[in-house]
């Protein structure tokens, strides 16, 4: 009796096992990209989406920015959980440029974060809702990886990033909209560059196997004051500084802006397509290596560039929902966990592409670790090109689905980016590119 007993609880065991083991995990989705639903109604949406338009008019433009720096020590984001910071080495700043033509203001914003926080983005449209200003955002961060946490309310958030401060959100919000609706706007032109800084970044997940974006691209911005005014993105991590610093910093970007404004009045930075520092032939480390970066990047800016902008354009802008498939979170080879699991930590999947033209300069902002390696393999600059634009694509633009990396690497690498953090599947590298390309022939 007592063996039956035995066999029967194990049997009941076991079942139990099973059905929490299949309600737990499934296998990965290898339909390919275009037999997906999801596939098919965004290229739908990408079809019909009419990116709103200012109407041609003389442009000016505004700039401002506001320190984010907490005034009592909060938990670190970037690298392992940091519950505090013990000093600050660079003051965290949310930074503003603004354009306007007619009645139309866009506002690109940059946070000197890891992220550009969800709730803070939601916090600020609803704020600028309230004004009745109508302005456009294009947000971003410097991807910063010793800056603040606590700006994350899902359950992986609080555990990752500490503690959630609505205070600090709400603060934050504020101060960015006092921004822009206080900066004087006056007439300008604006002027694209681009500069290879290439002996800098690495591919992020297949190293010298892999395709690199190395490219500094920005603009500078002169108004009829003379006062001038760089932006400029690239595709390199901010983790100079080690995950073993309990010291807010803004990394090379801060150092870069630092570097630039001895020669314009306002600097900013835009995390570009994601890629890694090569370290290789700098001995430096932690904030000498940022010393370092900031210096060799800083030589990059033009002061003057000859290709012009007229002074008269047009400001297209949208933002675009994304339309996400169930997520993939890996748990190996062929296995994820089911989509309920990633939407209990992390919240479901969702984001939108940002899309702005500035005359003939397409900016178009990512909810993700966009990588430098599609924009190159899939020719996404000479594709604007021959649309006769010029591309700058963003990453972290107010929310987060993973990272994008390009699909060809997704059995064959074994890097945390591409088993761990990218949560939605084999075949997105694939998907941003489409929607990408799409939105270059608007």
């Amino acid at each position: 009796m007592g063996s039956r007993r035995v066999l029967k609880w194990l049997a009941i065991s076991i079942t139990l096992l099973v059905v929490l083991t299949f309600t737990l995990i499934a296998p990965i989705d290898r339909t390919p990209l275009r037999e997906q639903p999801f596939f098919s109604e965004m290229m739908a949406r990408l079809d019909t989406v009419k990116p709103s338009n200012s109407g041609e008019g003389k442009i000016q433009t505004g700039w401002g920015k506001v320190n984010i720096t907490p005034s009592q020590s909060t938990p670190m984001a970037g690298y392992k959980q940091r519950d505090h910071f013990d000093s600050v080495h660079d003051s965290l700043f949310a930074r503003i440029i603004l354009f306007q033509t007619g009645n139309k203001t866009v506002a690109l914003i940059n946070v000197d974060l890891l992220l550009f926080p969800p709730a803070l983005k939601v916090r600020l449209e609803e704020k600028i809702k309230e004004t009745n200003s109508r302005a456009f955002l294009y947000l971003s961060a410097t991807h910063t990886h010793n800056g603040i946490g606590g700006w994350d309310n899902s359950l992986a958030g609080k555990f990752v990033l500490g503690d959630y401060n609505p205070e600090w959100i709400e603060a934050t919000a504020d101060k960015i909209v006092n921004v822009i609706l206080s900066q004087p706007m006056l007439p300008a032109f604006i002027r694209y560059w681009e500069a290879d800084a290439s002996e800098l970044v690495v591919n992020r997940i297949a190293f010298d196997k892999g395709e690199k974006d190395g490219k500094l691209r920005g603009l500078i911005i002169e108004r009829n004051d003379s006062s001038k005014a760089s932006l400029f993105t690239f595709s390199a991590h901010a983790t100079s500084v080690t995950k073993t610093s309990f010291s807010l910093s803004a990394d090379y970007p801060g150092k870069v802006i630092g570097e630039l404004e001895k020669e314009f009045d306002f600097g900013m930075f835009m995390a570009g397509m994601v890629g890694s520092h090569n370290y290789a032939n700098l001995p430096e480390r932690n904030f000498e290596l940022v010393e370092k970066e900031g210096a060799l990047l800083s030589e990059k800016v033009p002061l003057r560039v000859e290709e012009k902008l007229k002074d008269t354009i047009s400001i297209s802008y949208a933002h675009i929902p994304i339309e996400f498939g169930p997520s993939q979170l890996r748990i190996s080879k062929n296995w994820k966990a089911r989509d309920w699991v990633l939407s209990s930590l992390f919240g479901s999947l969702q984001g939108e592409l940002t899309y702005l033209q500035l005359g003939d300069l397409l900016m178009i902002g990512t909810p993700c670790d966009f990588s430098g390696e599609i924009f190159v393999r899939d020719s996404l600059e000479s594709l604007a090109a021959r649309q006769g634009k010029q591309l700058i694509v963003t990453s972290f633009n107010g929310n987060y689905a993973g990272y994008i990396t390009y699909d060809a690497h997704y059995d064959s690498i074994n890097n945390a980016e591409v088993r761990i953090m990218n949560w939605v599947g084999p075949y997105y590298g694939e998907y941003f590119s489409e929607m990408i390309k799409k939105l270059l022939s608007k």
